[in-house]
């Protein structure tokens, strides 16, 4: 029987590339590295335009507070330093560099150098830190952070290997193509948590996932494998906690106040790319696909590379795209350029048509129905929500929970009436928030 969890959809999955091996891909001519690719402070360039660069070399750092260095991703030279448009608004920088084609990989390049039984915790903290990995799902936290954080208040780790977006193939095919990867980097984990349970989470669908872990795995019970129900958005961290332990967070909390902290499947991979060769996050697992694109595909990318190169890699364009999304097509984010480089959290670059987007040419009408209620998996209101943010009702969002919304999209894609609720709700939680930030400046 898999775990399950209240609320949640059923989208058309489109795995068309559950099948489909990774690939690697090295063929940019140009990467451009952002220095904004974590949560915290924006990374500060330690490097100067036309100096020649290694692979894995450090190109940017934080020299204080919360945040995560950056790497570069090829060899070669650096070419500029632009000011870009973030992903996700605001302004930040990339550094571009002109790939040589050589993979020369800089000194720093070294293994950890101990065994798990003689490192320290912080040790194996600092080299996460230093490895520059961040979580590889859609937070992007800072690994050596959250690490940190749960040193001492959890007993619980749970590697998340779901995929509940549609498209999305990346983890699947690492989980099929190296689990010991995955395994060996959740047990540095649990050696710098100093915890002895491991919960590995894979989709009740998913035979063939299970039968990859479970020779790694064995019979001692320390690590076990857990099957969760094979919907959206079951790989979201509070469903996905709630599922496993029937432990729900309080609003504003994480995992770690109920005891438990999660990572992603390639997450872990990285930590072991990290430790045992020294590799620092500079390339991760992006499924290109929709169905504009000639031959969809996994590939192994470097950080940066543009994601017209992967799109062009995949045989180009079969049909007319009406929107590229990197992400899911669930709570990825619409580009409106395709050079747009991978980042460290690009799971999917998705050109999809007309076929995808919802364009009604009637007006969006709320009819009552109830669906989006049936389907958050917050147990929220979102249609009271939505319809408080439209009439200007701050408070009463504020009051219905507006910040609980983990912004999945289930409530948009149930909806009849093709109201945007999720961005309605979106709206709602930013107003929520910044009139919160409005009154503590006061109180100050």
């Amino acid at each position: 029987m898999a775990y399950t969890f209240k609320g949640g959809v059923w989208p058309d999955d489109h795995k068309y590339t559950k099948n489909v091996p990774i690939e690697e891909f090295s063929a940019a001519a140009q990467v451009s590295v952002s220095l904004s690719q974590h949560v915290g402070i924006m990374c500060k360039p330690v490097v100067k335009v036309g100096e020649k660069v290694r692979m894995g070399q450090l190109i940017g750092d934080v020299p204080g507070g919360l945040g995560c260095p950056v790497h570069a991703s090829v060899s070669g030279t650096v070419v500029r330093i632009d000011e870009v448009t973030a992903q996700r608004g605001g302004t930040s920088y990339n550094i571009v560099m002109e790939n040589d084609g050589q993979n020369t990989l800089a000194d720093t390049v070294q293994p950890f150098g101990k065994t798990l039984s003689e490192a320290t915790s912080d040790e194996i903290i600092a080299a996460v830190r230093a490895a520059g990995i961040t979580g590889m799902g859609s937070a992007a936290f800072p690994t050596y952070a959250k690490l940190a954080a749960a040193r001492g208040k959890v007993d619980t780790l749970i590697v998340n290997c779901i995929e509940s977006e549609p498209f999305a193939c990346a983890s699947h095919r690492l989980v099929l193509e190296d689990p010991a990867a995955i395994i060996h980097g959740l047990k540095i984990i649990m050696a710098a948590l100093g915890i002895q349970q491991a919960w590995i989470a894979v989709e009740g669908s998913r035979k063939e996932e299970r039968a990859a872990l479970q020779p790694l795995v064995g019979d001692g019970g320390l690590i076990q494998i857990k099957k969760v129900t094979s919907k959206y958005p079951a790989g979201s961290e509070k469903q996905l906690v709630y599922a496993l332990t029937k432990k729900e967070i309080p609003a504003g909390r994480t995992p770690l106040d109920v005891g438990i902290v999660v990572f992603n499947a390639q997450t872990c991979a990285a930590v072991f790319e990290a430790l045992a060769k020294g590799m620092p996050l500079i390339r991760r697992i992006v499924t290109v696909d929709g169905d504009c694109v000639k031959n969809p595909k996994n590939l192994l990318v470097p950080i940066g590379t543009p994601i017209s190169d992967l799109i062009a890699y995949c045989g180009g364009l079969c049909a007319e795209p009406k929107k590229i999304v990197c992400g899911g097509p669930m709570m990825g984010q619409a580009q409106w350029d395709p050079n747009t480089p991978v980042m460290k959290t690009t799971a999917a670059v998705l050109v999809l048509s007309e076929y995808f987007d919802y364009d009604s040419k009637l007006p969006a009408v709320c009819i009552r129905c109830g669906r989006c209620v049936r389907a958050c998996p917050m147990k929220l209101m979102p249609l009271k929500i939505a319809s408080a943010i439209e009439a200007g009702r701050v408070e009463e969002a504020a009051a219905l929970g507006a910040t609980d919304c983990i912004e999945c999209g289930a409530c948009s894609y149930i909806c009849p009436g093709g109201v945007p609720v999720t961005q309605l709700s979106v709206r709602a939680k930013m107003a929520v928030l910044e009139q919160r930030r409005n009154d503590a400046r006061h109180e100050g």
